[in-house]
């Protein structure tokens, strides 16, 4: 179920909002007409949401020059997220595409600082501050996002300048180390000193970001120069789509397999998993697979590198993917066969 409504399209990159940013604003203003807060702040809070897009479409709009795949940006009520594919490794293209977002929110600081020095005599005094306290958002939002707590825009601009000296995982686990503290800092102060649960959330976000992102980079680099074809499962044992709901029962039970692809005359016509044939009712196991099995197929390649396998089992989440070549059946690759190489990737290079 989609719940975000496109509103716009700018660099070709879809902008949209999340249903609870439309409720969150909804609230807003249904506060704002109750004199719960004034219009200003609730037309202050809007420019805030417009704020964070422009410094997401910053840093989307340089990923692109770049050649990064954007597929959208979402606004939701902790702000901006952009869905790209992996950020360039190249410390140069990292730091450009890191500091274009708090860039994009000084330059509207500057902008709202010149309004405010041109028409000082000629605005009224609500307007002048709404105009400063827009600017001095503006400027706390850039000046934040440069913090170099990883994955947070300074976070990204430190693992840029670390990338010049060490390697790239090293760099990545130097940052993330460095924005996992400061995210502690940033709580202990939340709970003890500001007693603001907002910097609470955020540093959580951080932290949990700051360690999942460094997991990534690891595997990734693990798993570098290694295909599919060097761990898949090449004798596979398929199964007809005349075979009944209990017979792919008693055969998962036998042969301990939770997904068994499906063929008809040599070819590849569906994948059928422990999940799909768990849903049928006992009294009604004698259909066969044919009905319930899954007839749109995320494939793999013996060639793919395995972390792209593992960024569509990941994206989908599914726990096996059929490999194919030349449109026949060669092997199967699953998760557990992604971590069994993991393991003994990593104690190879310990």
């Amino acid at each position: 179920m989609n719940l975000s409504l496109r509103i716009f399209t700018v660099f070709g990159i879809p902008v949209e909002l999340h249903i609870s940013f439309l409720l969150l604003i909804l609230f807003i203003y249904v506060l704002a007409f109750f004199n719960v807060i004034s219009i200003q702040m609730a037309v202050l809070i809007t420019l805030l949401f417009v704020t964070v897009v422009i410094h997401e479409l910053s840093h989307s709009y340089v990923a692109k020059r770049y050649g990064v795949n954007i597929e959208r940006i979402v606004l939701l009520p902790i702000g901006g997220v952009s869905a790209m594919e992996e950020i360039p490794k190249d410390p140069g293209q990292e730091l450009k595409i890191s500091i274009a977002g708090p860039s994009a929110n000084f330059i509207i600081a500057i902008i709202c600082y010149l309004i405010i020095l041109i028409t000082t005599n000629i605005i009224s005094k609500d307007i002048y501050s709404f105009i400063y306290d827009f600017l001095t958002v503006n400027l706390v939002l850039g000046v934040f996002n440069l913090l170099p707590a990883f994955p947070m825009d300074g976070g990204r601009i430190l693992r840029a300048f670390l990338a010049r000296r060490v390697d790239y995982v090293r760099a990545t686990e130097i940052a993330a180390n460095v924005g996992k503290y400061l995210a502690i800092i940033m709580a202990l102060s939340g709970i003890f000193i500001i007693l603001n649960p907002i910097l609470i959330f955020i540093a959580l976000f951080v932290y949990i970001g700051a360690d999942q992102e460094y997991k990534l980079i690891l595997i990734s680099s693990l798993l570098k120069g290694v295909y599919v074809r060097d761990i898949m499962t090449k004798n596979v044992i398929t199964i007809s789509p005349d075979t009944s709901i209990s017979g792919a029962l008693d055969l998962m039970f036998m042969r301990k397999h939770m997904g068994y692809p499906v063929i008809q005359d040599s070819k590849l016509i569906g994948i059928v998993t422990f999940h799909d044939l768990s849903k049928i009712p006992e009294g009604k196991r004698d259909i066969s697979v044919s009905e319930i099995m899954t007839e749109e197929i995320i494939l793999s390649h013996p060639d793919e590198p395995v972390v792209k396998t593992l960024e569509k089992l990941t994206k989908y989440n599914i726990g096996r993917l059929p490999v194919v070549k030349g449109g026949k059946l060669v092997g199967i690759v699953s998760k557990t066969d992604i971590m069994r190489a993991l393991e003994i990737l990593r104690a190879r290079s310990t």
